[in-house]
């Protein structure tokens, strides 16, 4: 530099492709082949003599102590711009941002579903109905996709793993989730359920509640379609009332006879088949 003072060295900006991302302090600076600068002949100016370019961030990030956003966005083939620090000396870039060329925003972004999901169950079909420029997408180079939707009539929220798993809500505030390999939700403390309306539980394979302590349901009816087996013994303050059969140790309690009936006070045998 010239004058030592930065700001005193003249304004020189410039556009480039982005050729180097392995950052080794990481801190998501980058190496730029800059048009007009750099010798596009790598024989002549290969991608290691290139200055690392440090990356501008916007003001909600504060970029401080690992707080903020990272600066690992961009990508090897990235068309930039950005400035010099020390002028025309042209050793200190400095990138404002990514400037995408034609076939470079997300499709997701100009009205194209691409995302194919196979519904399952009673897995509703998306609510994509994106317009452009409403649909506001960021698309990851593996396929992880967050879409913030403000179109008319069809703001919804969107996040969507490259697996298939994804969660979106439509413009009615419903939401599905869908997730294609296993689940788990951990609650360390309490957790309160409430719905107003019905909730229906499917299962294709088996269901378990495991209770250290107890269960309680609370309602005026339990219905079981299916046979009820219990391990553990059956306790009711009040009557139990059976329209069928009902057969203890192979004896029938409605059907069953005894043994040694004789008149007057003396005891019957015990009860048989």
């Amino acid at each position: 530099m010239t004058t030592k003072i930065l700001g005193e060295e003249g304004f020189k900006w410039f556009i480039g492709v982005v050729e180097d991302r392995d950052d080794p302090e990481k801190r998501g600076r980058v190496r730029v082949r800059v048009y007009n600068l750099h010798d596009e002949n790598k024989a002549n100016a290969p991608t290691e003599s290139l200055p690392w370019a440090t990356v501008i961030l916007p003001p909600i990030s504060a970029s401080l102590k690992q707080v903020g956003i990272s600066a690992t966005g961009l990508a090897v083939g990235s068309t930039v711009l950005g400035f010099f620090l020390d002028g025309r000396e042209a050793n200190i870039p400095v990138i404002f941002g990514s400037i995408p060329g034609i076939g470079d925003i997300p499709q997701l972004a100009s009205d194209q579903p691409l995302i194919n999901k196979e519904q399952i169950g009673p897995e509703p079909p998306s609510a994509f109905a994106a317009k452009f420029p409403y649909n506001k997408v960021v698309r990851t180079e593996s396929g992880h996709v967050f879409e913030v939707d403000d179109t008319p009539n069809a703001q919804r929220i969107h996040n969507y793993h490259r697996s298939g798993t994804y969660e979106e809500i439509n413009v009615d505030g419903r939401r599905v989730t869908k997730v294609v390999g296993d689940d788990f939700e951990i609650v360390v403390k309490d957790k309160t359920l409430f719905v107003q309306g019905n909730i229906n539980i499917e299962a294709r394979g088996s269901i378990s509640v495991t209770s250290p302590q107890s269960v309680t349901i609370t309602t005026p009816t339990v219905q079981i379609n299916g046979q009820l087996k219990v391990s553990g013994s059956i306790t009711t303050p009040s009557s139990i009332t059976a329209t069928g059969p009902i057969t203890g140790a192979g004896i029938g309690l409605s059907t069953h006879t005894h043994t040694g009936v004789q008149g007057g006070p003396s005891s019957t045998g015990g009860p048989s088949g």
